[in-house]
């Protein structure tokens, strides 16, 4: 990770999931961790859903102003120009971005994209071959350059969040894996890693299960185990 990662693509893909799981990495490795909730146009499923969690974990959060509440007027305060100051100048913190989906989410980033530019902000497009609305690698694509254009920040790289919940199989991530290639590949830039929901493991080992799912490839992208922090109202 570099210090300031920027999470941008389509709503439902399990952006918020990663930037729990990334905040939660980060602050166990000794970072002084910011998780921001950019997230104003969908009050479902977001960071500032899980304040308790992140305060335990040492890690800030910065929420929109009425979030976890029945009003829907949410807004943002100044508190992210000085977290992105603070990640720029200490090498020791690290500043996540949970923006909200496709580009009318995107566009609530627009307001900073000069300071996370000058930050050299990595921004990261996520995609899932399992969302229903982009269920073709050319139908992600083709979503790229409306995020970029309203969030006024070029992506650096593609996240791999490909998964079904509970339901989620290695086979599962192996499809997940040729789809988000074939993205990268369609918007020209490089897959940055590939999320594994640790349901998909089972009980086999970490290396184990990285063995398996790159077994003979050359130089494959990182694969980051990860657990399935964001939960629905249904979920027991």
């Amino acid at each position: 990770m570099k210090r300031i990662t920027v999470l941008v693509g389509h709503a439902g893909t399990g952006k918020t999931n990663v930037a729990l799981g990334l905040a939660l990495a980060a602050a166990k490795r000794g970072h002084a961790v910011t998780l921001a909730d950019l997230d104003v146009v969908n009050p479902y499923f977001r960071s500032s859903d899980y304040p308790e969690l992140l305060r335990d974990a040492g890690v800030r959060l910065i929420a929109p102003v009425m979030a976890r509440t029945t009003l829907d007027t949410p807004s943002l305060t100044g508190e992210l120009d000085a977290a992105i100051g603070e990640a720029a100048n200490n090498p020791d913190a690290r500043l996540i971005l949970d923006v909200g989906g496709d580009d009318d989410g995107a566009t609530t980033i627009g307001r900073w994209s000069r300071m996370l530019a000058d930050a050299d902000a990595q921004v990261l497009y996520v995609v899932s071959a399992f969302r229903a609305l982009t269920q073709t690698p050319e139908a992600a694509a083709a979503m790229l350059p409306d995020i970029e254009g309203h969030a006024h920040l070029r992506a650096n790289a593609v996240l791999n969040t490909s998964n079904l919940g509970d339901e989620t199989t290695l086979d599962h991530v192996r499809h997940g894996r040729a789809f988000a290639r074939e993205v990268a590949r369609l918007c020209g830039l490089p897959l940055a890693a590939t999320v594994v929901p640790q349901v998909a493991a089972g009980t086999m080992d970490p290396d184990r299960v990285i063995e398996a799912l790159t077994e003979g490839e050359p130089d494959p992208e990182p694969m980051l185990l990860m657990p399935r922090l964001v939960r629905t109202p249904w979920d027991v």
